[in-house]
């Protein structure tokens, strides 16, 4: 199935924000060899999971485009594209080739060391839902994010 990317319409069908000719592109000026021995088909496979996290995993400034739209760009006062947001998308599919982008970690295999009697548990850090972060798309998104910062809540219990 090919690639249906944003044109900066907001599209209804769209699902990818960069087309693999682009993504091709950027990899090679990046260094990212991976890119370069994938299938077409794992490539846009890659390019919609790392659209799909793009999407899910941030909260940006202002509102989308249209009602219609599939996905979260484009939006009001930026004008498409935004050369970050096809950054990050390429980021994080060169990264989807490797793995996953959301890691289901099972409350259980969060702990990391445990003692019965008088009762000791200490569970790993950081304690995100099981998630990586991804420096390089954090960094690349802050500025269209809505809070202008990208964090992580931490929450403890005493």
């Amino acid at each position: 199935m090919s690639l249906l990317v944003e044109d900066g319409t907001g599209r209804p069908d769209a699902d990818s924000y960069i087309d693999l000719a682009d993504a091709s592109n950027y990899m090679g000026k990046m260094g990212h060899e991976a890119w370069a021995t994938a299938t077409e088909a794992d490539r846009q496979k890659a390019l919609r999971r790392a659209t799909q996290y793009i999407d899910a995993r941030y909260r940006y400034k202002n509102r989308p485009l249209s009602t219609d739209q599939s996905l979260e760009w484009p939006r009001t006062g930026f004008p498409w594209p935004v050369k970050r947001v096809l950054d990050a998308t390429c980021e994080l599919a060169v990264r989807a080739l490797s793995g996953e982008l959301y890691a289901d970690v099972l409350p259980d295999e969060r702990i990391k060391s445990e003692t019965i009697g008088p009762l000791t548990t200490t569970y790993m850090e950081p304690d995100n839902g099981g998630q990586v972060r991804f420096a390089v798309v954090d960094d690349l998104l802050e500025p269209l994010v809505a809070t202008g910062k990208v964090t992580a809540i931490r929450l403890e219990r005493n």
